[in-house]
């Protein structure tokens, strides 16, 4: 299971590196990555996040289509009903996985499995904020994974949060030029 979890993280990690840059081979690299992601999590009982990464599998087909379609450009925008149905979706996987699984930190599964499936969504529709979401996923992740002995995906999910800082800076770079451009 190391071999697939080392894959797994460099996989992934490839895909938020060339997201970050605005490149669209980072998402055949991420559905890669997430597939392999399925057995490890599965296998580290946390069955939201298992479930959450062939999930990803698929957002990865839709954000590979979706970005052969226009030219990079980020997006702004406010998305206050994207959160409320991720919280809402965050407490109904935890509710379900402390009632019907074995898994040892459903709250936190839930988080993961909501935040996932938002910040991926934002991913693909290029939205900035996404960035955010994934600061804080990983900082969560780099807890969770430990406390599961999963210590690459630990150490991936630091290096991820320091990506996704990045991302954010990245991202701005665009905007500012849009902007720039428009006066």
């Amino acid at each position: 299971m190391l071999a697939l979890e080392i894959s797994s993280a460099l996989l992934n990690g490839g895909y938020a590196l060339g997201l970050a840059i605005g490149r669209r081979w980072a998402w055949p690299l991420g559905f890669l990555g997430t597939l392999a992601g399925v057995a490890v999590l599965f296998d580290a009982k946390l069955y939201a996040e298992s479930l959450l990464n062939l999930g990803y599998a698929v957002l990865a087909v839709f954000g590979w289509v979706r970005w052969g379609r226009t030219e990079f450009k980020p997006a702004v925008g406010r998305r206050t009903n994207d959160f409320i149905m991720a919280a809402g979706l965050a407490l109904a996987t935890a509710y379900l996985m402390n009632a019907a699984t074995d898994n040892p930190r459903p709250l936190a599964d839930g988080i993961m499995f909501a935040g996932g499936i938002l910040g991926t969504w934002w991913q693909v529709k290029r939205e900035r904020l996404n960035w955010i979401i994934w600061i804080t996923l990983n900082g969560i992740g780099v807890w969770l994974y430990a406390d599961r002995g999963l210590w690459v995906y630990a150490a991936y999910s630091a290096v991820m949060a320091g990506v996704s800082v990045w991302g954010w800076f990245r991202w701005a770079e665009p905007l500012k030029n849009s902007k720039a451009s428009a006066q």
